[in-house]
């Protein structure tokens, strides 16, 4: 679906707990570098965090708030902090982040490729989770600059894949015991994105509300009876088209310290397919404290269909005082 220029705009309430923020992953498998890039506003302050890894382990962590904002910014041209200012070059196509820290540059591009994930307001998992908002696929490009002291400059090239998502919303934590992202990019042509929330007293998947889609080309024959053939696209332009899985199915492994350590992911178009059966395990990843909150944050290499891609697996958990 066409996505109205207005929705890049930051969003504002006065209800409790409500905040606006745009959301920029990326991975490059080749360069060994992964990395999220958040910028965001609540109750008239900005605050940024810039993760990035670099061969599987934390290179940059800084986040930083407090900044403040108009009461109603026009654009997140207009919004920056912890060093980082998001431009909005064209609407929900092309955009541009840098991350500009004490021996830390991050620059990059980011184009849509794929159909954009829409949360409906109305949706279960809508008014579960208290937000709203839409994730887009990308191809994203740039570089990152680290200064260690003592070392030589060095300079990595991105070349990869990534999604761009501004989300808006007021959770609610005290009904919530946790919320999880899970997304999966295999190039310009494929990608998935998963959003699930656990109810406050619920303790397994079963419980959870979830919105999952796929964005694929269109497909004209799919063979279900070899999970490692993949759909054929339909005549046409091939145009990826974002489809909904209803009723995704997640199961995760956990380590001894609460952290997943292996997923499966199943989405289905409908009851009769087809079925898409992305299994991963993460290739970096770090833990998180929020306050009252925990993230798990990892970065995961997907299969799925015979394709090889990566992508994020966020859990967001409320931990108990």
């Amino acid at each position: 679906m066409a996505l109205d220029p207005a929705l890049e705009r930051p969003r504002a309430s006065e209800a409790p707990g409500f905040s606006d923020a745009v959301t920029c992953a990326f991975a490059d498998e080749a360069a060994g570098v992964q990395g999220t890039i958040r910028l965001g506003v609540a109750g008239g302050v900005a605050s940024g965090l810039t993760m990035v890894f670099v061969g599987g382990v934390p290179a940059v962590a800084h986040a930083a708030g407090g900044v403040a904002v108009g009461p109603e910014p026009a654009s997140y041209d207009d919004v920056s902090a912890a060093g980082i200012v998001h431009r909005v070059v064209e609407p929900h196509r092309r955009w541009t982040v840098t991350a500009t820290l004490e021996g830390v540059l991050v620059e990059l591009e980011l184009e849509a490729t794929g159909a954009a994930f829409v949360l409906d307001p109305k949706h279960p998992a809508s008014r579960r989770g208290g937000m709203e908002g839409y994730e887009q696929p990308c191809r994203v490009r740039g570089r990152i600059e680290l200064q260690v002291p003592g070392e030589p400059l060095r300079t990595i090239v991105v070349d990869g894949v990534g999604q761009r998502g501004h989300q808006w919303g007021a959770p609610d934590w005290e009904t919530l015991e946790l919320s999880r992202t899970i997304t999966g990019w295999f190039g310009d042509d494929l990608a998935f994105n998963v959003s699930a929330m656990r109810p406050a007293g619920a303790r397994s998947h079963a419980d959870e509300v979830s919105w999952s889609s796929i964005s694929r080309p269109p497909i004209e024959t799919f063979e279900d009876e070899d999970e490692d053939t993949v759909p054929e696209p339909a005549v046409g332009d091939g145009t990826p088209e974002a489809v909904e899985a209803p009723e995704p199915r997640i199961s995760t492994t956990v380590g001894a310290d609460g952290r997943h350590t292996f997923a499966t992911v199943e989405l289905w178009e409908s009851d009769e397919g087809p079925v898409w059966t992305a299994t991963g395990e993460p290739i970096a990843g770090t833990t998180l404290e929020l306050g009252q909150l925990r993230l798990d944050m990892a970065f995961f290499r997907w299969r799925l269909q015979g394709r090889t891609g990566v992508g994020r697996y966020d859990i967001l958990r409320r931990v108990e005082g």
